[in-house]
């Protein structure tokens, strides 16, 4: 898509998944416009229609005027904007999924916005809980994309387990300290009370971003070979 700016055409990232059913996909542009952010950032509003048939909903996105282009930034909806997904987050697929024909996104992001949109409303004794299943999503389908043949396993095991057999070091110990924080959340005596829900949601922000230097480190290594 590109927008008029300063007197020529720029161009606007596209976004590459819907807010509302989370599927990668390619939507269809119905409209932009050139504006300014509240620190009078250049930007550009759009407004889209998801692609995937079962979804086909609106939604509004904002592109932030970065190196010559307008890059997206973040979808406008409302509702609280969430953390920044990192690439291998955003592209993560439901495991359950994984080996047939219809392959999904991860509910992982689905659960924590819904999870957040919860707390904004003030309904924080549901918020923890759903934090504690979005971390379910996200270590039992990263577990099955990087272990595909043990997947059934995976899915039929408890999430302390499935963190103990297919993590290890500082990730391990925050997943578990995340789990144990988002279990804590379901209980009528909390074990660990002096931690609120920002907390957990900081060991979930820790989590994604050590998962993406993973997934990175691994990108780089198979992408750069040596030469004689």
């Amino acid at each position: 898509m590109i927008a008029q700016y300063q007197g020529s055409g720029r161009q606007v990232e596209h976004p590459n998944v819907c807010p509302h059913c989370h599927v990668t996909n390619t939507p269809h542009n119905k409209w932009h416009q050139v504006s300014k952010d509240t620190d009078d950032t250049p930007m550009v509003l759009s407004a889209w229609t998801c692609a995937n048939n079962k979804c086909n909903r609106l939604f509004i996105c904002q592109h932030n005027w970065i190196n010559g282009k307008f890059t997206f930034h973040r979808f406008l909806n409302g509702l609280p904007k969430g953390p920044d997904w990192p690439k291998p987050i955003i592209e993560l697929k439901d495991g359950k999924s994984i080996g047939s024909e219809s392959i999904v996104s991860s509910k992982f992001i689905k659960t924590y916005l819904q999870s957040l949109e919860a707390e904004n409303y003030g309904l924080d004794e549901l918020a923890g809980m759903g934090f504690r299943k979005a971390i379910e999503y996200l270590v039992k389908d990263w577990a099955i994309q990087n272990n595909p043949d043990k997947k059934e396993k995976i899915i039929d095991s408890w999430l302390g387990v499935a963190i103990k057999g297919y993590y290890e070091g500082d990730l391990k110990d925050i997943l578990e300290r995340a789990t144990w924080l988002g279990n804590d959340q379901a209980h009528y005596n909390r074990l660990f009370a002096e931690f609120d829900i920002d907390v957990l949601k900081e060991l979930i922000d820790l989590i994604m971003v050590e998962l993406d230097r993973q997934y990175k480190k691994a990108h780089y290594i198979e992408m750069i070979k040596g030469k004689k």
